[in-house]
């Protein structure tokens, strides 16, 4: 009979994985075992995004590493414990994982589909425990200057939820398998976050998280891309023209060329000037030893 639980358990894990982290159906532009980011259609007809466009992936990186995620208390420990301490979405690993994937998927969208991303993190259990996996997805588009973001599950771990809702009093309710029941998305620097309100995109569930962030003010906020010459974004199909830094455009190269050349003509003329006093001076002297005139004669 003790096994039974235990059956049971990993039993849950098989179907909760299945169910909490549904395979992309759309077109697959990377997939391995620290995730998946896929093309998907917008199922919101009304939505036209700004796609394809070109943003650098050192800018989207930093968009990812602003959102943050917050526990939001209610009555008596919320009164008592204060307002929880916010915690970033991402860590590193993930953020240089999907930084360069999503820049992709923006350049390569059409108006009608939304970048959606997956990423597993796996964590290895102890002699006792068996490793376990969490999963954070969601998806993204551009609008004009905003890039709307959707989290759809944070850090959704079959087992945990599981031993929550198994627990609790409200077991008889639906397991949770967003991880975003009682959380809230932050933006920072709350400069670049959109305060006003929109409409999010319908057909999602309700417990996704939205954020509107303006990557123009995004990247005026943060002196690490302003001092690096990151270009603005092109809502185009060609390549992106990206801009050199200052010093080494190549506007300027035209001068420099002329430049070098002026030095090394001079340089030239003054070794050529060298080289005929050199001359000058080894055609004289024995000239002035001919022409050196004789004494003159005693006389008689």
């Amino acid at each position: 009979m003790s096994c039974k639980p235990s059956f049971f358990l990993a039993l849950l894990c098989v179907v909760g994985t299945a169910c909490g982290t549904i395979a992309p159906t759309g077109q697959i532009i990377f997939d391995d075992p620290r995730g998946t980011v896929s093309l998907q259609t917008i199922s919101d007809q009304s939505i036209q995004a700004s796609h394809p466009i070109t943003l650098d992936p050192a800018l989207l990186a930093q968009m990812l590493k602003g959102i943050e995620i917050q526990e939001q208390e209610h009555g008596l420990v919320k009164f008592l414990s204060g307002p929880s301490s916010s915690v970033p979405v991402f860590s590193d690993d993930q953020i240089r994982f999907l930084a360069p994937l999503l820049a992709e998927g923006l350049r390569t969208a059409a108006p009608d589909q939304r970048i959606e991303f997956r990423v597993q993190d796996t964590r290895q259990g102890s002699l006792f425990e068996s490793s376990t996996t969490e999963t954070t997805a969601g998806s993204i588009y551009a609008y004009g200057r905003q890039l709307y973001v959707t989290l759809s599950q944070y850090r959704y771990n079959p087992i945990r939820t599981y031993m929550v809702n198994s627990t609790s009093a409200t077991q008889t309710r639906q397991a949770d398998v967003s991880g975003l029941k009682n959380r809230i998305l932050l933006f920072t620097p709350s400069a670049a976050q959109r305060s006003d309100g929109f409409d999010p995109p319908t057909g999602g569930a309700y417990t996704d998280r939205f954020l509107a962030i303006d990557y123009q003010l995004l990247q005026e906020a943060s002196p690490a891309l302003a001092t690096t010459g990151h270009t603005a974004p092109q809502v185009e199909r060609a390549a992106p023209v990206r801009e050199s830094p200052a010093g080494t455009g190549v506007s300027d190269a035209p001068s420099h060329t002329t430049e070098a050349l002026a030095q090394e003509v001079e340089t030239l003329r003054k070794q050529l000037q060298s080289v005929q006093q050199q001359l000058d001076s080894q055609t004289t002297r024995p000239d002035s030893q001919k022409r050196k005139p004789t004494p003159p004669l005693k006389p008689q």
